[in-house]
């Protein structure tokens, strides 16, 4: 049986199912083309079941194939979603933590720094000294200062106290 009869025979069968046909109709019909047309004619003639039967076996396996394929395809893509989310939320964390840390510190460090002026005002406060006096001592801006007077003057000499109504302050115009 030369290759090309062969390749015609599968030939007609594909282009039968391309036209709509399924394989239970194309197959015995390729095998009266080849004995009309005399292709593969005595072969088919003598083996038409055989060669229906292994066809058959040849298309379900192609379509066995066709279908792993494209679930191998599916799985893939969801293990590739399921990997780059759980990689992107590690990240975001990574990301989230770092940038809550270095903002944690920078509050504290602004909080430290309200607490020493606080502290710095109250004392010169207590020893009588105008509001002017001690922004241009502490070279500190004379607004902040008068912030922490009013302060002092409301809650008293507790340093504490003149922090939480700072710190109450700025945290109702946030």
């Amino acid at each position: 049986m030369p290759l090309y009869e062969y390749a015609w025979f599968i030939e007609r069968v594909r282009r039968y199912m391309e036209d709509g046909m399924n394989r239970d109709t194309a197959v015995p019909l390729a095998i009266k083309d080849c004995i009309r047309e005399g292709i593969f004619a005595e072969f088919v003639t003598k083996h038409g079941t055989e060669v229906e039967n292994m066809l058959f076996t040849q298309f379900n396996m192609d379509d066995a194939l066709a279908v792993r394929y494209e679930e191998g395809l599916e799985d893939g893509i969801e293990q590739g979603l399921e990997r780059g989310l759980a990689q992107g939320i590690e990240q975001g964390m990574e990301r989230g933590l770092a940038q809550g840390i270095e903002r944690g510190f920078a509050q504290g460090i602004e909080r430290g720094e309200l607490r020493i002026l606080i502290r710095l005002v109250c004392s010169k406060l207590q020893r009588g000294e105008s509001p002017e006096k001690i922004a241009a001592d502490l070279l500190a801006d004379e607004k902040e200062i008068t912030r922490i007077c009013e302060a002092y003057l409301s809650c008293g000499p507790e340093e504490n106290a003149v922090y939480e109504k700072l710190a109450g302050d700025l945290r109702g115009s946030e």
